[in-house]
């Protein structure tokens, strides 16, 4: 077994590290006949459709479960080097494998070694932009359109793919290619639908025994950045601090920029001025690393003119969550500032992983006992307190590595994402 693969199963905790040594265990003294194959036959699968939110037409406070969708990227090119390297100094086979993580779209599981994790969507290194969107994403517009709330968080470790999973990459936010991400993707079909439904009122039946609706919209966007625990609106030049507030309405960020989008060019734009802003820089895992959590935020209202001169109203928001990735200073070589950075990412993180543990413990839940949730530690749990445990309908989007040199963090991720299906929401139709 080679140092580095040592190394790299190395855990804080005893049982993160049995879950190690479990994985080097499957792999010792295997024959290249039973290595994991390079490219699972099958790019994704979609199961546990039960597990979904309840109607989104009906009206009520239901509960329904955080789903939990896995990638496994590509390994990068560095990353070939490496095995290419290992080859040739006729390392042993484990140094050989290009992947210790297996996709098995039928039971939509990912496993690693030993472990095996269930989840709602799985997502093997081949699958396209599109057929990930259309799979594991696209299922919760209609709710948007409907008055609920809608959250898309994505999380894994740094250099794992989810800023470009979610479409938010410097340069490319506006990109009309295949390898649009979950964001533009979206915006492009929520404004398909909103102009299908202003098409709708020139098809007014005005006979006195037809009661058809005409609907109006607007439609705003946000993008914000938690740098350590301060909130910088990514719209503006100015890079000052902004405060929450918390009412009966939730927690707002006090000043933030909302600016009024008509179609999907508006959006994107949006988008694109707010990459520019956002801090990133160069670690030895990832050229371009995201060195704050960013939230980019759409919300929609409707207006529905009925008969006897009744309006209604509905709003709804769709948020969309890229987190920074964690990181280990040793593998990052991150000094200076960027290691205080690393530092103050890895510290919000621990506190969403807390709030994630309180949330999941069915067994003290089902007991009937009370049980704190500490959303409080962060500035980063504050703004997702409806997105967990609350008010919406939420996707969480774990990005994995299938790469031996980072297999702990791909376990140490697994096991987050895991957790975070026990979760349960109440999404409330917003009237």
């Amino acid at each position: 077994i080679s140092p580095n693969m040592k190394e790299n199963m190395k855990s804080e905790k005893g049982d993160d590290s049995s879950d190690a040594r479990a994985i080097l265990t499957s792999y010792v003294g295997a024959s290249p006949a039973i290595l994991l194959p390079p490219h699972p036959p099958t790019f994704s699968s979609t199961a546990n459709k039960s597990r979904s939110c309840p109607n989104t037409n009906a009206s009520g406070r239901k509960s329904c479960n955080v789903r939990v969708a896995v990638r496994v990227r590509p390994p990068t090119i560095k990353e070939e080097s490496l095995l290419s390297e290992c080859d040739n100094n006729g390392d042993s086979a484990i140094r050989r494998a290009r992947s210790v993580v297996s996709v098995q779209p039928q039971l939509a599981s990912v496993s690693i070694g030993e472990r095996r994790f269930t989840f709602d969507s799985v997502f093997n290194e081949k699958v396209t932009q599109d057929q990930m969107y259309e799979d594991a994403v696209k299922n919760m517009l209609p709710g948007v359109l409907n008055g609920y709330n809608a959250t898309i968080v994505a999380y894994g470790q740094t250099g794992s793919g989810k800023t470009y999973t979610m479409g938010s990459e410097h340069g490319r936010a506006a990109s009309a290619d295949d390898s649009r991400g979950v964001i533009p993707r979206f915006l492009s079909d929520l404004f398909f639908e909103l102009r299908n439904i202003e098409k709708s009122k020139n098809c007014v039946n005005n006979s006195s025994t037809a009661a058809i609706e005409q609907k109006q919209y607007s439609v705003t966007a946000s993008f914000l950045e938690v740098y350590g625990e301060d909130i910088h609106d990514l719209l503006e030049e100015e890079r000052r601090p902004l405060p929450l507030r918390e009412d009966t309405k939730g927690v707002t960020v006090v000043g933030l920029t909302r600016v009024p989008i008509s179609n999907v060019t508006e959006a994107l734009n949006v988008l694109k001025m707010g990459t520019l802003h956002r801090t990133t820089a160069a670690t030895l895992m990832n050229m371009s690393s995201s060195r704050s959590h960013a939230v980019f935020s759409v919300m929609v209202s409707q207006f529905f003119d009925g008969d006897n001169d009744v309006s209604n109203a509905t709003t709804s928001q769709i948020i969309f969550v890229d987190l920074a990735g964690s990181e280990r200073v040793k593998k990052t070589g991150a000094e200076g500032e960027r290691m205080r950075e690393g530092i103050q990412i890895n510290v919000g993180l621990l506190a969403l992983g807390n709030v994630i543990n309180a949330l999941a413990d069915e067994e003290r839940f089902n007991r009937g006992e009370k049980v704190h949730v500490p959303y409080r530690q962060s500035k980063l749990t504050r703004l997702l307190q409806d997105a967990l445990g609350g008010n919406s309908q939420t996707l969480f989007l774990a990005c994995v590595s299938p790469a031996e040199i980072n297999a702990s963090e791909t376990l140490s991720t697994l096991k987050y994402a895991h957790r975070a299906r026990n979760i349960k929401n109440k999404p409330t139709k917003n009237v």
